[in-house]
């Protein structure tokens, strides 16, 4: 979830326009500086025991090694086991605020399916089929880490992770009110807030869990945090790696790993990438 974070932060900081840069420096702007808009999020099954239990030893799975003639590599034939006989593929790219719906690939055998997430998550001049499936273990323990599972908008109530709700067009337009930023790539989800790795917080009660808040265009040199713009104005730096007290801002467009309780087990029904 860490590397997850750590390349949004980067994309989000590049992204950055003079605009936000502009209002950050215009203190006579009124606050608030943008609305609450709290996300309607399902994630009734985060903390359902067995499902947890079951991305605990799909992530597991996903460091295991084989013996070869070439030393010890990743096993792709461990994670199997977690993925049902045939597994939906979505993809999804989006040309703007709107038209982000994902478009389904059909199903596919489980080991096509890995391979199939392995290509798109990470680019490779190999032309194995295994190579990809190692990448896909990976790709799909860091689906799998991420912390709000439940009912998915984006997928049709399926149950997957990054469970978060959908904004309307109006709100984003509400949300671009007073700085601009009407770049989704700039806001981001406030998902897990621990307090304890908090630093300057100003605001009682802000942000909400699952509300939407603007990265800053002021960010420390040193990593480690996350600067988030307050409605006042002013920059919260939040620890967003390193360590269990870490805070997560997801990104508002995500990627999903999708599951299904078939015959009392859980397995994998499906994965939807983003290719944004």
């Amino acid at each position: 979830m860490f590397n997850l974070v750590k390349r949004f932060l980067a994309a989000g900081l590049l992204s950055v326009t003079a605009a936000a840069a502009f209002a950050a420096d215009r203190p006579e702007i009124a606050s608030p500086l943008y609305p609450e808009i709290v996300l309607e999020t399902d994630d009734s099954y985060a903390a359902d025991a067995g499902l947890m239990a079951f991305r605990e030893s799909l992530m597991k799975a996903a460091d295991s090694l084989v013996v070869t003639a070439q030393g010890k590599v990743y096993d792709p034939e461990a994670i199997l086991p977690f993925l049902a006989s045939e597994v939906e593929f979505f993809v999804g790219k989006g040309d703007g605020v709107t038209g982000d719906e994902f478009v389904s690939l059909g199903l596919h055998p489980s080991h096509r399916a890995l391979e199939m997430a392995g290509r798109m998550s990470r680019g490779s001049i190999s032309s194995d089929p295994i190579v990809f499936r190692r990448h896909g273990m990976h790709a799909l323990a860091r689906l799998a880490a991420e912390p709000a599972v439940g009912r998915t908008a984006w997928l049709d109530g399926r149950i997957c992770t990054a469970s978060y709700g959908r904004i309307s067009w109006p709100d984003w337009i509400r949300l671009d009110g007073k700085l601009r930023l009407l770049d989704r790539s700039q806001w981001v989800i406030a998902s897990v807030i621990t307090g304890e790795g908090t630093e300057d917080l100003s605001t009682a009660g802000w942000p909400k869990k699952y509300q939407m808040v603007p990265i800053s265009p002021l960010q420390k040199r040193s990593g480690g945090s996350l600067g988030v713009t307050a409605p006042n104005g002013g920059v919260v730096f939040f620890r967003t790696f390193y360590g269990p007290n870490a805070s997560y801002f997801a990104p508002y467009l995500n990627s999903h790993l999708c599951f299904e309780e078939l015959d009392g087990v859980w397995k994998v029904s499906a994965v939807a990438m983003r290719l944004d």
